[in-house]
């Protein structure tokens, strides 16, 4: 069996894919960037801004996964993780020629749309620097795919959220509540995204890896489901039993709304959501308040 490669396997959503692909029986090599980082399979310490540690590390026939490229308040590592990283990742791809590679996007990358969920069809609104270097990295990844014949997947993830997560609304709502903080809403709690529970987001990474698809291909992994942050704010108050600080605000630093329609990954790929967002909030609330 060729092994699954995972680039940023040590981060939130990188560490529940690495135990899933283990209980399934799958060959797991992982990168990681400290060697404090304990791992029941194959391991290498490496960055994908080097280039002879993805050389030495990646083998013909292997499946490559990419999550590495969130954003972390740093622009410039940001840019340099997503497009210098791409290129190195991509290049060894085609030396070695591996078998697939699946690359971790975003459906910002759509921009704002409160008609409808987006579908991959769509004309491409980003407006948000985020979804801009996205929307430009998946542009590289395409261009290998048809130029050099590169079998490549991108995966445009909604906003995932779990217990173990330290960033993201979801994660600083539940902080606020087990703290007692006050915690800032903008639109006046109407903004609205589209949630995906984690396990639900490493479904469909290996569904993904399942899918023998050759070629280029794109595929918004979402719930297909929009929440305002007010509804999350009076599903938390519900499942926690306490009245949250909540401070409503008219300033809108971003998109009002966005969200996925999930219906391509569902037909392809096999796709379904499984943990509701009332469940997987319950979830997170009792693992983080331990």
């Amino acid at each position: 069996m060729n092994k699954i490669i995972i680039l940023g396997g040590s981060g939130f959503l990188g560490k529940s894919l690495h135990s899933r692909l283990k209980k399934e029986n799958f060959q797991v090599k992982t990168m990681i960037h400290t060697n404090d980082i304990e791992l029941k399979s194959e391991k290498f310490k490496g960055n994908i801004l080097s280039k002879s540690s993805l050389d030495s590390n990646i083998s013909k026939g292997d499946t490559v996964i990419n999550l590495v490229g969130q954003f972390s308040g740093d622009i410039s590592n940001f840019i340099n993780l997503n497009i210098e990283g791409g290129l190195n990742i991509l290049n060894t791809c085609v030396r070695k020629k591996i078998s697939h590679l699946i690359f971790i996007s975003t459906v910002n990358v759509y921009g704002e749309n409160i008609v409808h969920p987006s579908k991959e069809t769509d004309i491409l609104k980003t407006k948000n620097f985020y979804g801009i270097v996205k929307l430009v990295t998946e542009k590289i990844y395409e261009n290998y795919a048809k130029v050099f014949g590169l079998n490549v997947t991108i995966l445009r993830f909604s906003h995932i959220y779990g217990s173990s997560k330290k960033a993201g609304i979801i994660s600083e709502l539940l902080n606020s509540t087990n703290k007692n903080r006050s915690y800032n809403l903008f639109n006046n709690g109407k903004q609205q995204r589209d949630f995906l529970y984690v396990d639900d987001a490493v479904n469909g990474i290996i569904q993904a890896i399942n899918l023998h698809k050759s070629g280029f291909s794109i595929f918004n992994i979402s719930s297909g489901i929009r929440y305002s942050t007010k509804d999350l704010v009076n599903m938390i108050e519900k499942i926690s039993n306490r009245k949250m600080k909540i401070n409503l605000s008219s300033e809108i630093p971003d998109e009002k709304c966005i969200w996925a329609d999930n219906s391509k990954a569902k037909k392809i790929l096999k796709f379904y959501p499984l943990i509701d967002i009332k469940k997987g909030l319950a979830f997170s609330f009792t693992n983080s308040s331990k």
